[in-house]
């Protein structure tokens, strides 16, 4: 491969580094493309201007691991039956101004806590994808600005399970410092790219809904309130799924429905959850607030794997205000009839008091008669 070749094809990668979410602890930066390889590059570990100062230059750590070929490959992707062995190769840059040496390797991918595509630690062994991966070397140093391609072999088992088995292979260049206490810090500094393997056989996309719930916020407005809901989606299938969430809050019959579509979601893999949570202003307060999750799935060329379900949520949304206004009035009301009866009640001890008292006189009148 000459050197204008190589130069263009490191400068491709530059575009497509996969920095795989939290997996490069202390991220090697990519933003400016190096200067062609010089095969005159100074010794391992320093760095120099064109005056010759070593510490003219600033030392950086960059590197890059890209799908061997054309620039055309964002990550590695292939269709195969049980049994395949698949022959490839990736290229890994040292993009940065001092040698670096590499562990590189091949892992399974999963979903974190927060539904992003994430990798086991290094330390632990894979089980899946990354554990049909056979890296033709393991430990590789390279030179500040040059590059070197890597061949792995891809086995395929004979009772591999039908749909997509995902991982990465990984550059890793760990460090040991120490913080302020003299604690002794190992960082294990990764990046890489993405492997796709679907195999061959009966594929299922089964998005399930579950643990939808919500919560009605009451606020000043007596008519409507915040409605707060979270639900969890579920790759029960056997193929990795993308789409965006739509959560809709109304009233009986869809009275006042309020809907908001989340931020689009990519690789559920398969076996994995991402939990979601979001908040709908000005939900009606018709006594029961009605919640519905659906997803839209992305175009992922698949027809027979396009079937997505969705959840339903109900949930008590009273009109707080009302009802403690309705309650002050109702109690406004039976005080004044307590009032009323009581102003009636007095009223008639007062007439009878009187009656009474009138009966009396008269009877002191008619004594002096009858004597």
């Amino acid at each position: 491969m000459t050197t204008t070749r190589r130069s263009a094809l490191r400068t491709a990668a530059l575009a497509m580094v996969l920095a795989i979410t939290g997996v490069m602890s202390t991220p090697a930066s990519a933003s400016t493309p190096p200067p062609p390889p010089d095969t005159t590059a100074p010794a391992a570990g320093t760095a120099t201007d064109p005056a010759g100062d070593p510490a003219a230059l600033e030392i950086t750590e960059s590197w890059a691991l890209t799908p061997t070929g054309d620039g055309s490959r964002s990550e590695l992707a292939y269709d195969a039956a049980p049994g395949t062995v698949i022959n490839d190769s990736v290229t890994l840059f040292n993009l940065g101004t001092v040698e670096l040496t590499f562990s590189v390797y091949a892992t399974d991918a999963f979903n974190n806590a927060d539904g992003d595509f994430d990798l086991l630690p290094g330390d632990q062994v894979p089980t899946e994808a990354g554990s049909w991966v056979t890296m033709q070397a393991q430990t590789v140093t390279l030179p500040p600005n040059k590059m070197t391609d890597i061949a792995f072999t891809v086995t395929v088992p004979v009772d591999a399970a039908p749909g997509d088995h995902v991982g990465a292979i990984v550059a890793s260049n760990a460090i040991t410092g120490s913080n302020g206490d003299g604690q002794v810090l190992s960082m294990d500094r990764r990046t890489g790219t993405r492997m796709y393997i679907r195999v061959g056989g009966a594929l299922s996309a089964n998005l399930g809904v579950a643990d939808v719930e919500t919560s009605y916020q009451q606020s000043a407005n007596p008519l409507a309130a915040s409605a707060d809901v979270s639900f969890t989606l579920q790759n029960r299938g056997n193929v990795r799924l993308s789409g965006t969430p739509v959560v809709s809050v109304g009233g009986p019959l869809g009275i006042g429905e309020k809907t908001v579509r989340l931020d689009a979601f990519t690789d559920l893999l398969p076996g994995e959850a991402m939990t979601f949570m979001t908040s709908l202003e000005d939900v009606p307060a018709l006594m029961l607030a009605f919640t519905k999750i659906t997803v839209e799935p992305a175009d992922n060329g698949d027809a027979d794997i396009a079937s997505f379900s969705s959840g339903t949520d109900v949930t008590f949304a009273p009109p707080v205000t009302l009802l403690v206004l309705a309650l002050a009035l109702v109690l406004l009301v039976l005080a004044r009839r307590s009032y009323g009866r009581r102003r009636a009640a007095e009223a008639v001890a007062a007439s009878a008091a009187a009656a009474g008292a009138a009966a009396a006189s008269q009877v002191d009148e008619l004594e002096p008669q009858l004597s």
